[in-house]
């Protein structure tokens, strides 16, 4: 018994395809029959599956169009009362009496998962249909560019070891397949004009380029002339291909205002870019109660619902105190999302300790970001992060490094502490960063939770044991 029946001229090859292809998306989420898995006589079997099946799709094609098994078929789908949603593949009418539903534009579609006409598809059949099928991870996001989980690299001029050029300059030379660069350093007072190259070497290399905010830096350094013209200032010339919303700092504790105003400022900030822009979801804070994390999920479920963006951002401070308590914060984001029709990548704001990302990641989180790779060192054997200034007892440790690259520097004493120490974390977080994405390829993250944790991973496997299911 599927749920959706699929409607379709086999005639064209190239569309044959095509709807092949639609098939295979819309079962992430529904049970979907067509044609191609026919057993038995067609007279038999075509009525007797719409008959089970909730929904037709009809594909209107010139062949579907002319096809009287085609307008058979949506004859008895409309006498039997199921829900009709036709998709469009060519420039062509309806099968005549059939015009009257408003069908989804496929006609510049090529395949991809994330096409605002699969988007759409999906919307509207979650409408009639609630999907039966949990979401999956997919591999990668932006047109592939970015594979998940992902882990930015920030830049930042605030507290780090490395200044935003050489930061920037190290992460080209590393070959970094993302980073993240604070909008506060762009503005043209403050930037080297160099970081403008170097991200552009970025992107033409192959890595993807995302401008922050700024109000990182503003609220640590408490500067309140930081504003939405001078973020607008800052995009204005940057090589970049993401960029995320300048925050609601102090979101409305209604969960329905804040949803808006999150949507609100998303449609602000396209006017500075003709990038996507990526939300970022606060949650409400009071002096007396801390963040309330409680609204939390129906925002983010509200505002990815209404953007459907490449990914929605949640800081990670703002999860709950412990890590514990975090990722259970995560869980119910990520249940809250699985509820859409598309899967929705969630990124965690500041998250660089390598035990935070893998436990969050489990939770359901798929990209991070943070500064720990040039603000601390870590510990290859352990997996914990030390002062930057420890490096010198890690230099042992030059022969783990998988990069040829990074194997030279290390063992170069004549290259600048800072250079090394950071090239040392590049290595170490880009090996992570393979794990975590077998680990999803996989479907767990157990076995990588209890060599990144050791002994502590058992601790959380029975403080939370939802989390390794």
């Amino acid at each position: 018994m599927a749920e959706i029946f699929i409607s379709h001229s086999s005639k064209t090859p190239e569309n044959l395809q095509k709807v092949g292809r639609l098939v295979e998306l819309l079962s992430d989420r529904w049970s979907v029959w067509w044609d191609d898995a026919l057993v038995g006589r067609y007279t038999q079997v075509i009525p007797k599956e719409i008959g089970l099946a909730t929904c037709m799709v009809p594909v209107w094609t010139h062949a579907a169009s002319a096809s009287d098994a085609v307008h058979g078929e949506l004859v008895i789908a409309k006498n039997a009362g199921k829900y009709i949603v036709p998709v469009r593949m060519e420039n062509c009418t309806a099968p005549f009496s059939f015009d009257v539903y408003s069908d989804v534009d496929f006609t510049h579609w090529n395949g991809e998962a994330n096409h605002p006409a699969v988007l759409q598809l999906a919307r509207k059949l979650a409408t009639v249909l609630p999907p039966s099928v949990k979401p999956k991870r997919p591999r990668s996001i932006g047109d592939g560019r970015l594979g998940l989980p992902a882990l930015f690299m920030s830049v930042s001029s605030h507290e780090t070891q490395v200044e935003p050029l050489p930061a920037v300059q190290a992460l080209r030379i590393f070959g970094a397949d993302a980073v993240l660069v604070s909008a506060y350093d762009l503005v043209p007072s403050r930037r080297d004009n160099a970081m403008l190259l170097e991200l552009a070497k970025i992107r033409r290399g192959g890595g993807l380029v995302l401008v922050d905010s700024g109000n990182y830096e503003a609220s640590r350094l408490e500067d309140k002339s930081w504003t939405l013209p001078k973020f607008k200032q800052a995009l204005k010339d940057v090589p970049h291909d993401w960029v995320f919303s300048f925050d609601v700092m102090e979101p409305s504790r209604s969960w329905k205002r804040a949803t808006r105003q999150v949507i609100d400022a998303v449609e602000v900030n396209r006017k500075f870019t003709s990038a996507p822009v990526l939300p970022i979801v606060h949650a409400p804070f009071t002096h007396k109660h801390g963040h309330d994390v409680a609204s939390l999920p129906k925002v983010v479920h509200g505002v990815a619902d209404a953007l459907t963006p490449p990914m929605i951002a949640v800081p990670e401070r703002e999860l709950g105190r412990g890590l514990a308590e975090r990722a259970a914060t995560v869980q119910r984001i990520r249940q809250a999302l699985d509820t859409l029709p598309f899967y929705q990548p969630l990124h965690l704001l500041g998250t660089g300790n390598p035990w935070s990302i893998v436990v969050l990641a489990a939770a359901g989180a798929d990209s991070f970001d943070g500064l720990e790779w040039c603000r601390v060192v870590v510990d290859r054997e352990t997996n914990r992060l030390n002062h930057f200034q420890h490096f010198d007892l890690f230099t042992y440790q030059s022969g783990q490094a998988e990069s040829p690259l990074v194997t030279e520097v290390l063992k170069n004493d004549n290259i600048d502490f800072n250079a090394r120490a950071a090239f040392h974390n590049l290595d170490y977080f880009a090996q992570l960063r393979d794990e975590l994405r077998h680990a999803a390829a996989k479907g767990s993250f157990e076995a990588l939770s209890a060599r990144i944790l050791g002994s502590s991973h058992r601790i959380l496997a029975r403080k939370m044991p939802a989390l390794f299911p």
